[in-house]
C-alpha cells in the first residue's frame, strides 16, 4: 500500500515534466518581464509627450484615496459644480447672441424705417419739383404700400414731363432757337412762360423778355458809361459817377413801358393743360440812347464836368446813334 502511494506521487510530481509544462516558476518570472516591458513602454510614451509617469507608490496612494468615501462625494460635487457651471456659461452665450441678435434686428428696422423716410421724402420733392402734388399718405391702404404709390406716381410724373418736353421741343420755334443778331440800332429778346390762361401765358412772356431785355441794356450802358468817364478823366469824380448810375437806372425802367415791340409769337397747348407762349421782342437801342443823354443832360451845377464828358468820343457816338431814332 505504501509503494503504491510512493509510486502516485513521484507519478504526480513528474507528470508535468513529461506533458511539457513549464515550472511555476518560471511563469511568473515571464510575467514579470511582459509587465516591466509594458511598463517600460508606456512609461517612455508619457514621457515623449513632455509629461512625467505615476510612480508604483502614488497608484497604491490614489487607489486607496479614491475608495474614501469623503473624497468620492467631494468629486461628485466638484463634476456636479463644473457641469452646472459649464451650462450657466453656455446659457449666458446663447442669451447674450440672443440679445445681440435682436439689437442687430431693431437697428435694422431702424435703418430701414429711416430709408423709408429718406426715399418718401425724395420722391415728394421730385414729384413737387414735376409739378404735381404727392399722394397723401392717408390715401394708401398702407404704409408698405404709400412708397410704392409714390414711386409709381414720380414714374408716371417723370414720363409725362418727358412727354411734355418732347412737345415743347418739338413746338419751340425756330426763329426762338435761332434769335436774331441785334446791332448798335436794334436789339432782340425772347421770353416763354407757362400758364393756364393764354392771355396770362402771353403777358409773362413778354414780361421774361422784357426782363432778359432790360438787363442787355444795362450792360451795354454799363459799358459806355465807363468808356465815356474814363475819356472824361472822371473816374475819381463820385457825384459824376452817381448822377450817370441814376440816369441809367431811370432809363431801364422805361424800358419795360413803352418802346418795345413783339415781333414774334407762339402759343401751344400743354399736354397736363394750359399753354406755353413764345414771343421775340425788338427794341430800338437808339432811344435808350435818347433817352439816357436827356436824363444825364438833367443834372444841375456840373456844367463844367458834363463839358469834358460831352467832348468825349464816346458821348458822342451816343448822340450819333440817339439821332437816328424815329418813333
Amino acid at each position: 500500500m505504501i509503494n503504491k502511494f510512493r509510486a502516485l506521487i513521484i507519478l504526480f510530481a513528474f507528470t508535468p515534466l513529461l506533458l511539457g509544462c513549464p515550472p511555476t516558476q518560471s511563469i511568473k518570472s515571464t510575467k514579470l518581464e511582459v509587465r516591466e516591458e509594458l511598463i517600460t513602454e508606456i512609461k517612455n510614451q508619457i514621457e515623449d509627450l513632455g509629461e512625467t509617469p505615476l510612480s508604483e507608490s502614488e497608484v497604491k496612494y490614489q487607489g486607496k484615496l479614491n475608495q474614501d468615501k469623503y473624497i468620492v462625494a467631494l468629486r461628485k460635487q466638484l463634476e456636479e459644480i463644473k457641469t452646472a457651471k459649464t451650462e450657466k456659461e453656455e446659457d449666458k452665450k446663447i442669451k447674450a447672441a440672443k440679445e445681440k441678435k435682436e439689437i442687430e434686428l431693431k437697428a435694422s428696422k431702424k435703418k430701414e424705417e429711416q430709408n423709408r423716410k429718406e426715399a418718401i421724402q425724395k420722391y415728394k420733392s421730385e414729384i413737387v419739383m414735376l409739378g404735381e402734388t404727392p399722394v397723401l399718405e392717408f390715401e394708401v391702404a398702407s404704409e408698405d404700400k404709400y412708397l410704392v404709390a409714390l414711386k409709381e406716381q414720380f414714374e408716371k410724373a417723370k414720363k409725362l414731363q418727358k412727354e411734355e418736353e418732347q412737345k415743347i421741343e418739338e413746338a419751340i420755334p425756330e426763329w426762338y432757337q435761332e434769335m436774331p443778331v441785334g446791332t448798335e440800332l436794334v436789339m432782340y429778346s425772347r421770353g416763354t412762360a407757362i400758364s393756364n390762361d393764354l392771355q396770362f401765358s402771353e403777358d409773362k412772356s413778354i414780361n421774361n423778355a422784357l426782363l432778359a431785355l432790360a438787363q442787355q441794356l444795362q450792360n451795354r450802358l454799363d459799358s459806355k458809361n465807363k468808356l465815356m468817364i474814363k475819356e472824361a478823366g472822371l473816374n475819381e469824380d463820385l457825384t459824376m459817377k452817381s448822377n450817370i448810375e441814376r440816369a441809367s437806372n431811370i432809363v431801364i425802367k422805361n424800358v419795360a413801358v413803352t418802346g418795345y415791340k413783339v415781333v414774334k409769337t407762339k402759343m401751344t397747348p400743354r399736354a397736363k393743360g394750359g399753354y406755353r407762349t413764345y414771343v421775340l421782342l425788338e427794341y430800338p437801342i437808339s432811344l435808350t440812347y435818347k433817352n439816357y443823354l436827356e436824363e444825364v443832360n438833367k443834372s444841375t451845377g456840373m456844367t463844367a464836368k458834363l463839358t469834358a464828358l460831352k467832348n468825349t468820343d464816346a458821348y458822342k457816338e451816343l448822340v450819333e446813334a440817339a439821332n437816328t431814332y424815329s418813333p
